[in-house]
């Protein structure tokens, strides 16, 4: 038997084990193969399995779309020994205490179950978050998408450092930034995510009562665990909602590269009924605008319009 080739016995002890939670590291571990194989055969070949057992294809795999993750993450603060309130450089002997990861949160766009992790008390207090950092990378792992407000320069990088201090391997996944798209974009007052949801009418953050929580969180206050998770879960809510908001407005994303289909789509919704929307001029040619009738954004068709005695005519402004 090759590598790639399964046996009925591999297939049925992998579903048994994503059915009880069991991450694709872990899987890989018990059937010898990397992660990113075991996850792409099921995907590709299994599916999910449905309330009676019977096994089925999820829509995200039969409409040959990517599976985008929404995630988010709350950290421990750092604690250290300062001698003043204001204007402090905290030198590195001065730490007590690095900051930990506290929590995460997150769903796939268009599905309704919430995914999200937090320290336990004990593992609080101990800033022990080995085990949470696995269950984010998990989540992670099953995204080739991943939308986040701040997720470039946050989230992602708090996720990495957690996964390299732990030694779980790298995620490859397409990352779309809200807060970039929105400084980039336009211009409000203000591009955090509540003020942003706030003025464009969407679903508001859980407020909470700032950093106490964060420091009850840290001495292992079960109750304040608990509403630190809702107020994590709560920011990927507000998220998806300024996401379809946003979503005409992204720029470097295309859904047809992860279809086999050979028809015109938008790059970003996936939507195939798409209109005429004028013409797109570059110094090197025409293209033909498009608008996508379900989303709006606009995009273009590849083929130049331009005769190639036209082409040969046009002169660069040097």
């Amino acid at each position: 038997m090759s590598k790639q080739e399964w046996t009925d016995s591999e297939s049925k002890r992998l579903v048994k084990m994503y059915n009880k939670g069991v991450g694709w590291l872990e899987i890989s571990k018990v059937l010898d193969r990397t992660p990113d194989s075991c996850r792409m055969y099921y995907r590709n070949h299994i599916g999910e399995t449905n309330k009676s057992g019977k096994l089925k294809t999820p829509e995200y795999i039969s409409s040959n779309t990517p599976r985008v993750g929404i995630f988010d993450v709350e950290t421990l603060p750092l604690i250290s020994y300062n001698w003043s309130l204001w204007d402090q450089n905290i030198g590195i002997e001065q730490v007590v205490e690095p900051t930990g990861l506290l929590s995460w949160s997150g769903k796939f766009l268009n599905e309704p179950e919430m995914y999200s992790d937090i320290l336990t008390p004990k593992e609080a207090k101990a800033r022990d978050d080995k085990r949470i950092s696995k269950s984010c990378w998990d989540f992670l792992d099953r995204c080739d998408v991943v939308i986040g407000h701040n997720l470039i320069d946050f989230d992602s990088k708090v996720a990495n450092t957690f996964f390299l201090k732990h030694g779980l391997p790298p995620i490859k996944y397409v990352s779309i930034d809200t807060l970039k798209i929105a400084r980039r974009t336009f211009r409000f007052d203000s591009n955090k995510l509540d003020y942003l949801n706030r003025r464009l009418g969407l679903r508001q953050k859980i407020e909470n009562e700032g950093f106490r929580l964060w420091r009850e969180c840290s001495e292992g206050d079960a109750d304040a665990l608990k509403r630190m998770q809702d107020y994590n879960i709560g920011d990927i809510y507000a998220l998806e909602e300024l996401y379809y908001i946003l979503r005409p407005f992204v720029k470097h994303m295309n859904i047809a590269l992860y279809s086999e289909a050979d028809t015109e789509m938008c790059p970003v919704c996936g939507c195939e009924k798409l209109e005429s929307n004028g013409y797109y001029y570059t110094p090197a040619g025409m293209w033909e605008s498009v608008r996508c009738t379900d989303c709006k954004c606009v995009s273009r068709r590849k083929k130049n319009l331009l005769d190639k005695d036209k082409k040969k005519s046009l002169l660069i402004n040097s």
